[in-house]
């Protein structure tokens, strides 16, 4: 029989698809958020009448068979996005590379701006769509690796047919092998862009990260890419909405800082006010990092060496973030919403080198009055070169003095028309997110780290459960939401969705 109270640490995407997919189906959730907003890394704060996104801002995953949308559907609940016929432009060394979700328009692009190796580039494309193609039929059913029960075996062999014997020579691969494949390594602009991609969406590059997940990176935004009004934040609404609607309780600010055995095998949980509550099933949305302290010492003892290893923080990205709000009248009318930005190709994506904009969208009130705009700015840092205050105030300095210069290339009269700024590093996401160490977008998906050697979302106990960005299926929001999905199977014991 299903147990039928659970308790619900933090609210990121992964652990509101799970609370709303649980109390949907009549388990009793209650879901503690230490923060003042929902959402976690996809949330929002306010600045006078200026609303910024936190972190995650670009959509994807709301296409008719997107996991947003299905979820979406099943809680009959509804939010509106605007399809994107360009998912961003990717600007290499000042040069512009549209990353258009139409296919067609897509390989055109690559046709006019590398003539020479065109063929070789759209052969690889298409095998890395193939690839994609014949996987997502395996991520549709939310497949579970290593699978345990019944409905988990049933969803791994739902996702087999004949195309998925092709994955087979690819299945402990790093992405090298299809960009040697098809002779690509020495063209600077399709492997500078390919890169951006992949550190964005699996935190590493394509010398490291799993083939069969590199695919998917480089595929996801053909599927479809969104812009949703305001903020993904507002997805995050939705799904507390849901639970609240259903019957579960929502709590914030409420600081989880223990959880313990309680009475008849249950499960104690203790927030920074001195509240207890008691469950069947306490779900970590915490990341790995910040879970284990969590734990009495004596569960702590018993971990697995898999979870220990993947909880150390230096094996994970940090992030510099700067946000801006600017008069409207500096931004082109044909300006992309969404920006990646590789200053420097000679020198590494990251720090003040590489940086993601995200622009609010005209007359999106949500964000801003009408005649200005927001914008979010972020780059991957390295947590440790971030650790001494002289070390860290330099670095966020250079940070925001390279960001407005770029924003000053794109938008020019930019700086002058700014009329807000704020900045944060790592510091600035343990404290407001608490994401342990500033770390932040998940384990990089390299063979090491991803699919099969991921901590399970079963990994620390009978009546404890992980999900979000660290554990499987890995990084993202289509990832984090899959792992809240897996979450909300094992405790109701249905195959929902």
């Amino acid at each position: 029989m299903p147990t039928n109270q659970t308790i619900i640490i933090g609210s990121g995407m992964a652990g509101l698809h799970a609370g709303a997919l649980l109390q949907a189906e009549g388990v009793q959730v209650t879901l503690l958020e230490a923060a003042a907003e929902w959402g976690g890394c996809a949330g929002k704060f306010q600045r006078g009448k200026f609303r910024f996104p936190v972190g995650a801002t670009l959509g994807i995953g709301f296409e008719d068979n997107g996991i947003h949308r299905r979820v979406l559907n099943y809680l009959g609940a509804d939010l509106s996005v605007i399809s994107l016929q360009q998912a961003m432009t990717v600007r290499i060394g000042g040069e512009d590379f549209p990353y258009f979700t139409n296919r067609e328009q897509f390989l055109a692009m690559w046709a006019e701006k590398e003539p020479e190796t065109f063929p070789q580039i759209a052969a690889f494309f298409d095998e890395a769509w193939q690839i994609a193609s014949a996987l997502r039929k395996y991520m549709s059913h939310y497949a579970v690796l290593f699978p345990r029960t019944a409905y988990e075996w049933q969803a791994l062999f739902n996702g087999f047919n004949i195309r998925s014997l092709k994955l087979a020579p690819y299945i402990n691969k790093t992405m090298k092998t299809l960009v040697d494949k098809h002779g690509l390594a020495d063209t600077d602009s399709f492997i500078h862009f390919i890169n951006g991609t992949l550190l964005d969406s699996m935190q590493t590059t394509y010398e490291h990260v799993h083939l069969l997940l590199g695919a998917t990176a480089l595929n996801v935004y053909h599927e479809g890419a969104y812009y949703v009004e305001g903020g993904l934040y507002r997805l995050a609404e939705e799904l507390v909405e849901s639970i609240k609607i259903n019957g579960g309780t929502v709590k914030k600010p409420s600081r989880v800082v223990a959880v313990a055995r309680g009475n008849e095998r249950r499960w104690s949980v203790k927030d920074h006010r001195g509240r207890h509550w008691e469950a069947d099933n306490v779900v970590f949305n915490t990341g790995i990092n910040n879970a284990a302290d969590l734990l009495p010492s004596a569960h702590r003892d018993k971990l697995s060496k898999k979870f220990i290893r993947h909880s150390v923080p230096e094996k994970q990205w940090g992030a510099a973030t700067m946000y801006a709000a600017v008069k409207e009248d500096v931004i082109p009318p044909d300006a992309a919403l969404f920006y990646q930005v590789l200053v420097d190709p000679a020198q590494p994506a990251e720090e003040e080198n590489h940086f993601f904009v995200s622009l609010s969208a005209h007359k999106d009130l949500k964000r801003a009055p009408e005649g200005f705009r927001t914008i979010t700015v972020s780059s991957h840092i390295r947590i440790e070169n971030w650790q001494s205050q002289y070390a860290y105030d330099d670095k966020k300095a250079k940070f925001i003095a390279a960001v407005k210069r770029e924003l000053e290339t794109l938008f020019p009269g930019f700086n002058q028309a700014a009329v807000h700024f704020e900045s944060g590093g790592p510091v600035a996401w343990e404290r407001f997110v608490l994401r342990k160490s500033g770390t932040v977008g998940g384990l990089p998906q390299t063979r090491e780290n991803a699919l099969w050697n991921a901590v399970s979302h079963r990994e620390i106990g009978s009546g404890l459960w992980l999900c979000g960005d660290t554990v499987y299926p890995g990084a993202g929001t289509i990832g984090a939401a899959s792992s809240g999905v897996h979450v909300a199977r094992s405790i109701s014991g249905k195959k929902i969705l």
